[in-house]
């Protein structure tokens, strides 16, 4: 059984437009923590303007795509695989629009990542939020990204990793809690930095970990269970960690 929660349970000084947002929508449309903390934090070097046409990459329920909408006034793609067990996310996508008003602004679309059905040059910018492991830590997944933004355009996104340098040994908190499923897709900064600049394709605007992630995410999580008791209780992780080891990187790049 839910609870009822404060409107302001999420609130906090550097995120005034997800301030804006009903935290019980947040939490139950969520796919990891807090994705209008991160695309708030993204956007800080991600530059966007009215009418630009802005995709969304992997999305889920698209709570990201009216985040964009609403507060920037850009037109927005919003693509998922839309293969999770349960729900439709590109139906949640929509209905999330449209309890916004900005479904005249957001276009949910069924695509895999990497078969995208855009014309080359389509988009202003590109967004990714939490996602990017799923597809993008092979260095020819950027170049084929690219294809769809404009000379000129941005790339950015916000992804679980390290806030400093990998460590050549994971504790065994972090291994327990990750699993070999997941281990692997964590990098750092500096790994996605190298990553995004071999080729050339791209000047890196912004390359840097978010601070104060594990306040935030014990802030998450507190407001996660006071809503739903019954949630996963991570509680415990983060505060071994201390903010060591689990962060989320950013990285902004210019197309060439």
């Amino acid at each position: 059984m839910k609870n009822q929660i404060n409107n302001d349970i999420f609130y906090n000084d550097n995120f005034p437009r997800s301030n804006k947002y009903d935290p019980a929508w947040i939490i139950d449309n969520a796919m990891g923590p807090h994705p209008l903390w991160l695309t708030e934090f993204l956007l800080q070097s991600l530059h966007l303007k009215p009418g630009m046409r802005v995709l969304d990459l992997a999305c889920g329920k698209g709570i990201t795509s009216v985040f964009l909408a609403r507060e920037f006034g850009v037109q927005v793609y919003s693509v998922d695989f839309d293969k999770w067990d349960g729900y439709s996310t590109i139906a949640n996508g929509w209905n999330n629009a449209k309890e916004y008003g900005v479904e005249n602004l957001v276009t949910p679309i069924k695509a895999d990542a990497q078969d995208l059905p855009f014309a080359p040059g389509f988009f202003d910018a590109i967004v990714c939020i939490n996602s990017w492991y799923y597809f993008g830590q092979d260095k020819a997944y950027l170049e084929n990204v690219l294809r769809f933004l404009r000379t000129g355009g941005q790339l950015g996104m916000v992804i679980n990793g390290y806030p400093n340098e990998t460590p050549k040994n994971v504790p065994n908190y972090l291994v327990e809690f990750l699993g070999d499923d997941q281990l692997w897709t964590w990098k750092s900064v500096s790994w996605y930095k190298d990553l995004w600049e071999k080729d050339g394709l791209v000047s890196i605007d912004m390359a840097d970990a978010l601070p104060d992630a594990n306040d935030l995410l014990i802030h998450y999580e507190a407001a996660q269970l006071a809503y739903n008791p019954s949630a996963e209780d991570e509680t415990d992780i983060y505060e071994e960690d201390k903010g060591e080891y689990m962060g989320f990187v950013r990285l902004v790049a210019t197309k060439k």
